[in-house]
């Protein structure tokens, strides 16, 4: 019996031993995939580029936000997005932000599901890819438009938003760039703050009071000390992604105009 007994527990260890190294070659395998799709992009996006960045990072910290802001608006390079598109059909843009990782192709699926574990080829991958709400327009011209994406621990997709907790790196890297099939729009960030996976702040529109209680949701959430502000041609860009304190890490940036 007792024979019996350690026979049983040396096969299940065999078993967690086998799926332990299973689940470690899955792991490594998802972020070589991941990298390898990534610098598919980046190749890409140099082969398409007619413009190149010639300014230095210590030049850039010299400039003032609206010289900056000037300067972004200069690289705006529409044929990048253009060859993605013509590659890759449900590419509609480009993300970047600096300071971090964050330089991805766009896309929107005709659900909110499927990008989660497709990339931006629309090939299978546990990481997903940052796609647009289904309901928002590809031109970024809803009141709100949301951008969603996986946080990996390893460091991939919208892993490096968390740094947003800490207003200092807000302060120093505050705008996110979107270029769009026609034109780059730059977006300055208002509020970051942990929710609940319920919470409303993913609608396309908000109206009248709702759009009120919108508003007054994210500024008493906001671990900023800045508010966003009601005007006739508000317009949000709201990044959303797990967070470690709750269901999900969001980021409203307001549309400089």
């Amino acid at each position: 019996m007792k024979g019996k007994i350690i026979k049983i527990i040396e096969i299940v260890l065999v078993i967690c031993i086998i799926f332990s190294g299973y689940k470690i070659f899955d792991y490594y395998k998802s972020n070589r995939d991941f990298e390898k799709d990534n610098a598919d992009y980046k190749e890409m996006v140099q082969a398409s580029a007619t413009k190149s960045e010639e300014k230095d990072e210590n030049s850039k910290k010299e400039l003032s936000n609206e010289e900056k802001v000037a300067y972004y608006r200069s690289l705006y390079d529409p044929n990048i997005v253009k060859s993605l598109k013509d590659s890759y059909k449900n590419v509609i843009g480009r993300i970047i932000i600096e300071g971090t990782d964050i330089d991805f192709p766009i896309v929107q699926g005709k659900d909110n599901d499927f990008y989660l574990d497709h990339n931006y080829k629309n090939e299978y991958h546990v990481f997903g890819a940052i796609f647009m709400d289904y309901r928002n327009s590809i031109d970024f011209s809803d009141l709100n438009t949301v951008l969603y994406g996986h946080n990996v621990r390893s460091g991939h997709v919208f892993h490096d938003l968390v740094k947003y907790n800490d207003e200092n790196v807000v302060n120093d890297q505050p705008y996110i760039i979107v270029d769009t099939l026609n034109e780059r729009k730059i977006y300055e960030i208002y509020a970051v703050y942990s929710t609940s996976a319920y919470t409303d702040y993913r609608k396309p529109f908000y109206e009248g009071e709702a759009l009120d209680n919108f508003l007054a949701r994210i500024n008493e959430a906001n671990k900023l000390s800045k508010t966003i502000e009601k005007t006739d041609d508000l317009s949000i860009l709201t990044l959303s992604t797990c967070s470690d304190e709750d269901d999900r890490l969001a980021i409203h940036a307001v549309e400089v105009k």
